[in-house]
């Protein structure tokens, strides 16, 4: 607003947005979630919703905004420097962006082009001082192919791109590895956010000590029932595919824990496939997927599931059973040692976010057909469960439960959900994930260390918890080996550092 700044916050018992005035901040009358821009002159003000951005965008002064409805969601927008335009991205459901131009003067919408290749959800953009150029970020120049969006392999990271607004031509003017984002134009430079996740499945002794990389660029690992192979998902978090790249792989591994084979796909497909689960006969292989029949053009896209599935050890996707039908951000599956039960977690479909609850699938041990879909009741006072892990001798189920803020919380309970013990509360700043060792006698679990998640270590019978790791980087998601000498997990190292380039 000027050089002034409008705020988002509290006070006295007020929320919302609140402009400076002589007597102090005061509340206007804009959406708590609105993404708001001023003009560059400071007399107007241009916004859209994140919770409703298909609602389009409103601009006016700052007590009253004309609305302009638009085919889509809004994901970003930018004024020009005279303040008579705005230039706005909207996101199609067929996974196309348009670039739309709004003529405040005569109210007019105007079409720059219908095919850019962008973020779902958020696409901010900048504009060159003398209003010829547009900076915005783009995973491939033209239309994406929707194929290439589910492939693991395939150079979809966001650049920057140049856009002349006179003729449409695109040129990019930033590419490095890893995702460069947000771009802003000002005195002389161009500045935006470079992101880069590394991710990579480590091993280390089940006693503790320093991590060593056995799989590059792959995460959430699991063991095979006779130690000789490990699981993964691979696919690197792009943010103009989120997770439909993502599928899920194995090597061979040797009594060292050591990879001594070429990754071989495991599980594949349209969508979201994540690490599977053997059962401990070494028959089935259960996974979470977001498995759809034909390519879709983001995360939350109609036509997918989000379901636990089945397959055998020797099968294909044409043998792959659905054993669930109600899914919504489900965890990841864990085997009762009989091998006939599996346990998970799911949020309900329709119900309020961040709930998830726990449900154990009962299969027919000889076709894999589930016989029995039934939610695992919870004792007071848990109220939601993430991760669960069934214990060796299966009378138990460890799992946690998500607190307020990064607050975390390790239980235990009986199959039957009447008998539950908390272990420890803790800290974590995403899912930490969690195991038993072969003996039942002891839980690891990723916790938060200082400022990085770390490898812990608590005995089943309680007391104190054990820092087995002190890695520079996030170790997560444990998992022991069937003889207890190892721990695979996740080591994840992230930077997000802004760049810039002098024009």
């Amino acid at each position: 607003m000027g050089n002034q700044l409008a705020r988002l916050g509290e006070r006295g018992g007020q929320r919302g947005w609140f402009l400076p005035r002589p007597d102090g901040p005061r509340l206007f009358s804009l959406p708590q979630d609105a993404r708001l821009k001023w003009s560059p002159d400071g007399s107007a003000v241009a916004y859209f919703q994140s919770g409703q951005p298909d609602k389009g965008l409103f601009i006016g002064d700052a007590q009253h905004q004309k609305q302009y409805s638009v085919d889509g969601r809004i994901t970003g927008f930018v004024w020009s420097p005279d303040c008579r335009l705005i230039y706005a991205m909207v996101w199609h459901k067929e996974g196309l962006t348009s670039l739309l131009r709004i003529n405040r003067e005569t109210a007019t919408i105007e079409t720059l082009a219908k095919d850019l290749d962008t973020h779902p959800w958020l696409s901010d953009l900048s504009i060159s001082g003398d209003g010829k150029r547009l900076y915005v970020a783009l995973a491939s120049p033209a239309a994406p192919i929707a194929e290439k969006r589910h492939d693991p392999d395939a150079d979809r990271d966001m650049d920057i791109y140049e856009i002349e607004l006179a003729t449409g031509v695109r040129r990019v003017v930033v590419q490095a590895l890893g995702d460069d984002f947000a771009p802003c134009v000002a005195n002389g430079f161009l500045y935006w956010t470079h992101n880069d996740i590394h991710d990579s499945v480590v091993v280390i002794p089940s006693s503790g000590g320093t991590a060593r990389v056995m799989v590059d660029r792959v995460e959430i690992p699991y063991w095979s029932p006779d130690g000789k192979q490990i699981a993964f998902t691979y696919g690197q978090w792009r943010f103009a595919d989120w997770a439909l790249n993502l599928d899920a792989g194995v090597v061979a591994v040797d009594s060292q824990a050591r990879c001594i084979s070429k990754m071989m796909p495991i599980v594949t497909g349209y969508h979201e496939d994540f690490t599977p689960a053997w059962s401990p006969d070494g028959k089935w292989i259960a996974f979470h997927s977001h498995r759809s029949l034909t390519p879709v053009s983001s995360y939350e896209a109609v036509g997918s599931s989000d379901d636990i599935y089945l397959r055998r050890v020797s099968g294909g996707p044409s043998d792959e059973i659905r054993l669930t039908d109600f899914g919504w951000e489900v965890g990841v599956a864990s085997w009762s040692p009989d091998s006939r039960r599996l346990v998970f977690d799911s949020y309900d479909r329709g119900g309020p976010e961040g709930v998830s609850k726990p449900w154990i699938v009962t299969i027919e041990p000889s076709t894999g057909k589930p016989m029995r879909v039934e939610r695992l009741p919870l004792p007071d006072p848990i109220k939601r469960a993430h991760w669960e892990s069934w214990s060796p001798n299966g009378d138990e189920i460890a799992f946690a439960e998500r607190t307020e803020g990064k607050g975390c919380i390790l239980w235990v309970v009986s199959t039957d959900g009447k008998r539950a013990e908390k272990l420890i509360e803790y800290t974590r700043s995403t899912e930490g994930g969690l195991d038993w060792t072969p003996d039942g006698k002891t839980i690891v679990y990723g916790a938060l260390a200082g400022e990085r998640m770390q490898i812990f270590a608590i005995p089943r019978s309680g007391g104190l918890p054990k820092q087995l790791t002190n890695d520079p980087a996030n170790l997560m998601h444990p998992q022991v080996s069937p003889d207890g000498r190892w721990i695979a997990c996740t080591r994840m190292s992230q930077s997000k550092e802004i760049w810039r380039l002098k024009f």
